[in-house]
């Protein structure tokens, strides 16, 4: 079984048309639709905005469905000049700019228990879904996503992201699910399709956009479940 998770209703909505053989099941408030797409089958889930909530959505998908990949879908911020509106960035790992214990001397992201700072994607599932990417003539980059429970909407910020983490784009869930995913030897990745640039006008592009970008997002996902 594939999880799928996106924070908001356009995230997932599109995908759960092409669900056949639909069941949904509640667990800690989160609706759970499971089915099959292009015959595979699959579980889907919207979590909700932030870090907390996409945590506890992918724990319980993996207590209950058991899933052998979770992918996370939706939309982010770019932090690139080559990553435009509508482009995909295919996390290869993910990070969590606002973990903060420098005042222990620990470096900006350090996940103590882990040890680790950027938390690895499956390979096997970043080149497959690259090849989805170029099947459907998506622009695409592989990279290192950043994660944190703020709404990037500053060049300031958005700078300094870029150049603590080289990430190549921001969003407030993936790193979440990306942990969930590691600590429970899960094969994951994040797809997210840009809605701005997570500068100074990124709430009004995002509003315009975020739509358009997430069915970029989804249509790679659906090619992924096609092949």
């Amino acid at each position: 079984m594939i999880g799928i998770i996106g924070a908001m209703s356009s995230e997932i909505d599109v995908l759960k048309e092409n669900v056949t053989d639909l069941k949904v099941e509640n667990i800690s408030g989160i609706d759970f639709y499971i089915g099959k797409v292009h015959n595979k089958d699959v579980v889907i889930a919207k979590s909700g905005i932030g870090k907390v909530f996409a945590a506890v959505c992918v724990e319980a998908m993996i207590l209950k469905y058991s899933p052998k990949q979770i992918i996370h879908i939706g939309i982010a911020g770019s932090l690139v000049k080559d990553l435009n509106v509508r482009d995909v960035a295919i996390a290869e790992a993910v990070v969590q700019y606002d973990i903060d214990q420098t005042a222990f001397d620990m470096p900006l992201g350090f996940i103590q228990d882990l040890e680790l700072i950027e938390i690895p994607c499956s390979k096997t599932l970043v080149n497959e879904i690259e090849s989805c990417a170029k099947n459907i003539n998506v622009n695409y980059k592989t990279g290192i996503i950043a994660s944190g429970d703020t709404f990037i909407s500053s060049d300031k910020d958005k700078e300094i992201i870029k150049d603590v983490f080289g990430a190549i784009a921001v969003d407030m869930e993936s790193a979440a699910t990306g942990q969930v995913c590691y600590i429970n030897n899960i094969d994951f990745i994040a797809i997210r399709a840009m809605s701005d640039a997570g500068d100074d006008d990124a709430v009004n592009t995002y509003n315009i956009l975020k739509q358009q970008s997430a069915d970029v997002a989804t249509k790679i996902l659906l090619e992924f479940l096609n092949t």
